[in-house]
């Protein structure tokens, strides 16, 4: 039972935030096939892919420096907002590139980044919820982490990747070769940043 409802406050959340994230598209609505390729991405590419990569990342670092404390703020700091949101933005990318003619505005680059983000913080959110929450601290602390990951900071994956799609739309709306460089890397540079600064800060004062 508590896995099923970590399932279910995980990726129950990020439905609708994805239905409130496409009901914004009010005139040129995002093809659903192609949302919800996005959001799959996010759950399977971007969400397994950074499970494997940070925990391999982070046993690297462990091995050379010999200190839980380092391996812990190296993981949080740096080695998951540079994995997690190259994977969350390749998705974009991928869009950016094939679906052209899909990706014409901000705001698509911005809907396409955050239905892949809901994805990614959907299967993240069944993980923090029940081995952080619930197998450390029962039912209570199932539902503190779902009262942090789901009203707290329900949206912190979307804000981040809505970086690097709105670099890629601005670099897609330009001729200027500089300007799309300057775009498409600050957007992204960005996404890392805000999501660097998170979980820093959270780590600071012990919350995720």
């Amino acid at each position: 039972m508590p896995l099923l409802v970590s399932i279910f406050f995980g990726f129950v959340p990020m439905f609708l935030f994805a239905g409130f994230i496409n009901w914004l598209d009010r005139y040129e609505k995002e093809p659903k096939a192609l949302l919800g390729a996005a959001f799959v991405w996010g759950v399977v590419v971007a969400g397994g892919g950074a499970y494997i990569i940070n925990t391999v990342l982070g046993m690297g670092v462990y091995i050379v420096t010999g200190s839980e404390g380092a391996t812990d703020f190296a993981t949080a700091s740096i080695i998951a907002p540079i994995v997690e949101e190259s994977l969350k933005g390749l998705a974009v990318l991928v869009v950016f590139f094939m679906c052209r003619k899909e990706f014409d505005s901000v705001l698509d680059g911005i809907i396409y980044a955050a239905i892949t983000a809901m994805g990614f913080a959907a299967i993240e959110n069944v993980l923090f919820i029940y081995n952080y929450g619930y197998q450390e601290d029962g039912w209570a602390g199932l539902w503190q982490l779902v009262f942090i990951r789901v009203i707290l900071v329900g949206w912190q994956h979307p804000f981040y990747t809505a970086f690097t799609g709105i670099g890629l739309a601005i670099a897609r709306m330009n001729r200027n070769l500089l300007i799309k460089i300057i775009a498409v890397i600050g957007g992204f540079a960005t996404a890392v940043a805000t999501h660097a600064f998170h979980n820093t800060f959270g780590s600071m004062i012990g919350g995720i």
